[in-house]
């Protein structure tokens, strides 16, 4: 069963479009939201044409000129997407962690929850990781979309193995995990009629494998 909660997903992402509005002044973060959610309901819909800030602007029911006063062009609008929807994750993996003490079942929750993310919102999980080389080669690896989700699994997996946050070790293990994660979604996405195994054993026993942890009952999370 998911555990992605309506309150944690915005009512953009679920909603049907509705006949825009003009802002009032001094709403500019207004605008540039509503240019951002268009972006990723665009980019998310398999059969919308390649995207363009013309077509980002239709969308959104404002001239193009007014979004290029918030993107100087697609590259930082689709980071832009990306920033989004990953801040939406780590709210839900925080979510998912609380109340939970035991540091292997922080792992196991956080990365079902990453999955569960994933499969119940397909496109924007795709959009998550649309390749930007261009704008990406200019920016430190810290700020790139999705480093603070790894960080936090970073902060997991050291705590599960007795190690500093810092640790090498720690850092490794968490990206094992991380491609591991990101395997199980894009294959259940792309293949969806194949009979995989249920999700949260499927997602448990990787990370027991990884962690060389003891297996626990799926249903014992703290």
């Amino acid at each position: 069963m998911a555990i992605v909660p309506e309150k944690i997903v915005p009512e953009k992402i679920v909603t049907e479009r509705k006949p825009r509005q003009r802002n009032p002044r001094g709403q500019g973060d207004k605008l540039r939201d509503d240019i951002i959610e268009a972006a990723s309901r665009l980019l998310a819909d398999p059969s919308s044409p390649p995207l363009t800030l013309r077509a980002v602007a239709r969308e959104v029911g404002v001239a193009a000129t007014s979004v290029y006063l918030h993107f100087d062009d697609m590259a930082s609008l689709v980071l832009a997407v990306a920033e989004r929807r990953f801040g939406e994750l780590v709210k839900l993996q925080d979510l998912a962690l609380e109340g939970i003490v035991d540091p292997a079942d922080r792992v196991r929750a956080g990365c079902l929850a990453y999955c569960e993310f994933g499969l119940a919102y397909p496109g924007h999980y795709q959009v998550m990781f649309i390749t930007q080389s261009e704008l990406l080669a200019a920016i430190p690896v810290e700020q790139m979309p999705g480093y603070e989700v790894f960080q936090q699994l970073i902060e997991e997996v050291a705590a599960c193995q007795g190690l500093a946050p810092d640790a090498q070790e720690a850092f490794l293990t968490a990206a094992i995990i991380w491609q591991q994660l990101h395997g199980i979604v894009s294959l259940r996405i792309s293949r969806p009629r194949f009979p995989w195994p249920p999700l949260e054993p499927a997602v448990f026993e990787a990370v027991n494998r990884i962690l060389a942890l003891t297996p626990s009952p799926p249903n014992d999370r703290g």
